[in-house]
């Protein structure tokens, strides 16, 4: 909506638990999680990435077919529940799992909601890593296309190197993609 942002396309600063350090970077807290829903749809497609409470439905006017909850506990809205920690020692299957989950809930119609806490490092990888693999394509343009939707997604570094164990995998299940 016009005036919500800043004259370089960044949220706006003033009120706000984040900085911007420069044009290109933005700072938010370790932690931090919006008090309200964001919910914010990437690219053309049904797909919406977001935190908490954005799997609440009475926090916002958006109603999804498909909620995929990575946290450990269930949302008032959840369809799929597969919970990993994000960490560097994360459960590399749970992750797969959620992934999986993803590409079988984008192939259906609807609107697919992926949602962790802040909606900024599990639901950005596992949404990115199903997007790559959904429409053959590299991690780093999916996560380019997330990242133009919600600025602040930012996957954890393992979860990066996850998603790329799973597409190399994927590659070699389906002998025609390429990485």
């Amino acid at each position: 909506m016009p005036g919500d942002e800043s004259p370089s396309g960044r949220p706006p600063t003033s009120g706000q638990p984040w900085t911007v350090a420069d044009e290109d970077v933005l700072v938010r807290p370790f932690g931090y999680v919006h008090d309200e829903a964001v919910v914010v749809r990437v690219d053309d497609r049904e797909a919406y990435i977001g935190n908490v409470h954005a799997a609440d439905p009475s926090a916002h006017e958006h109603a999804f077919a498909h909620v995929l909850t990575l946290t450990d506990d269930p949302q008032p809205s959840t369809t799929h529940h597969r919970p990993f920690e994000d960490s560097l020692d994360h459960d590399a299957a749970a992750f797969r799992d959620a992934v999986d989950t993803a590409r079988t809930l984008l192939a259906r119609d609807g609107a697919t909601l992926v949602h962790c806490r802040a909606g900024v490092s599990r639901s950005s990888a596992v949404l990115a890593t199903a997007i790559a693999a959904t429409g053959d394509r590299r991690f780093r343009d999916a996560l380019d296309d997330v990242q133009t939707a919600r600025p602040f997604a930012m996957p954890n570094p393992a979860l990066v190197e996850s998603a790329v164990v799973y597409l190399a995998a994927d590659a070699d299940r389906e002998p025609n993609r390429s990485t």
